[in-house]
C-alpha cells in the first residue's frame, strides 16, 4: 500500500468519526438515540464513499 492510499484511509476514518459525532450531538441525534447503530452504520458508509471518491480523484 502506498502512502497516499494510507492517508486517504486515515482521512476517511476520521471523516466517518466526525460525521457520527456531529449527528449524535444534534437535537435530532439526541431524540433518535434508539437508532445509534444505524446512525453509526450510515456514518461509516458515508466515510467509505468519501474515501472511494478521494481514491478515484487521485
Amino acid at each position: 500500500m502506498d502512502t497516499a492510499s494510507m492517508l486517504i484511509n486515515v482521512a476517511a476514518i476520521m471523516a466517518g468519526l466526525v460525521i457520527y459525532i456531529f449527528i449524535s450531538n444534534t437535537k435530532w441525534g439526541h431524540t433518535h438515540q434508539q437508532f445509534q447503530y444505524a446512525i453509526m452504520l450510515m456514518a461509516t458508509m458515508a466515510a467509505v464513499l468519501l474515501g472511494g471518491l478521494a481514491r478515484w480523484l487521485m
